[in-house]
């Protein structure tokens, strides 16, 4: 049988655990959010604002997986 303190610790650690998880979550997402800030400002620096508007025009964002479009993409048209 258990005690209240081993349980205690068990949480303790396994809120250690999810903490770290979290930050490592927080950090990827920020690496992200800066990578896709930077590829809107590209566009918004070499005046390709009217052309990502065509393109959403013509492509459906919410049921399409563009990271599998990309990859395959590159893999294709990669030397």
């Amino acid at each position: 049988m258990t005690n209240q303190k081993e349980v205690n610790q068990v949480l303790v650690q396994e809120l250690k655990e999810t903490k770290t998880a979290l930050a490592k979550c927080q950090q990827s997402f920020e690496v992200e959010k800066n990578i896709k800030n930077g590829l809107y400002f590209f566009i918004l620096k070499n005046d390709l604002l009217n052309l990502l508007r065509q393109f959403r025009k013509t492509n459906d964002y919410q049921n399409e997986d563009y990271h599998i479009k990309s990859l395959e993409f590159l893999i294709e048209n990669l030397a």
